[in-house]
């Protein structure tokens, strides 16, 4: 919870392409229990700032340390669909879930309470192709939750999504939250981050230009 260890700290991280920096300096942390959200145009480095923070993308200088439960538990959902269109909702979750190294009924257990808080139980059984867009949206966030995420990296997880689907995302980040984990968001959607973050970065041209706390 708030109080502890950061669990991801960016010191001096930078991220250099062609020998141009795209992100930093950034010295940054994110806790337990605290939602981060980052805001910025397109090419402002938000999306690189998440691959950072997931170990997907290593800095070029400086450094991105994340906490040892979080390296064995981070969830990063990028913002294009990695979901399997052939597959039904059920299969697809069970895919992720023992990509995760689950077992067999820790995921169907996991499964079935993912689509029940997320408004799909009916739908598990149906091919994913036959999902509205706001329904992809939640599966999509469903299977990067098989497991309890110590730290949830979220890029624009609600793009192209109907409100009934938003709100339960949304309901989704703050539930996690209250579990105790770090969430950092993406949004371009009026009032998402104001909802659920405590704080917002602003990120222009690779570089942190205002944080405010949102009350």
């Amino acid at each position: 919870m708030p109080g502890s260890g950061p669990v991801c700290a960016l010191t001096g991280a930078e991220k250099l392409f062609d020998g141009a920096s795209v992100l930093g300096p950034l010295d940054l942390e994110i806790r337990a229990g605290e939602v981060l959200g980052l805001r910025g145009p397109n090419g402002a480095g938000k999306s690189t700032l998440l691959g950072l923070m997931a170990g997907v993308l290593r800095s070029d200088r400086g450094a991105c340390v994340r906490s040892a439960e979080a390296q064995a538990a981070t969830a990063y959902l990028p913002q294009d669909l990695s979901l399997y269109p052939s597959l039904t909702g059920l299969e697809n979750l069970k895919f992720w879930g023992l990509a995760w190294g689950l077992p067999g009924k820790a995921v169907a257990a996991r499964s079935r309470w993912l689509l029940e808080r997320l408004d799909l139980a009916d739908k598990g059984r149906q091919r994913v192709s036959a999902y509205s867009g706001g329904m992809q949206r939640r599966l999509h966030l469903a299977t990067a939750l098989m497991v309890t995420p110590r730290l949830l990296l979220l890029d624009e997880p609600t793009v192209g999504a109907d409100a009934h689907s938003a709100d339960l995302i949304l309901d989704m980040v703050e539930h996690l939250r209250d579990m105790g984990c770090a969430v950092v968001l993406v949004s371009h959607r009026e009032g998402e981050l104001e909802r659920v973050c405590g704080r917002i970065l602003t990120l222009e041209n690779g570089r942190p230009v205002g944080e405010a706390a949102v009350p």
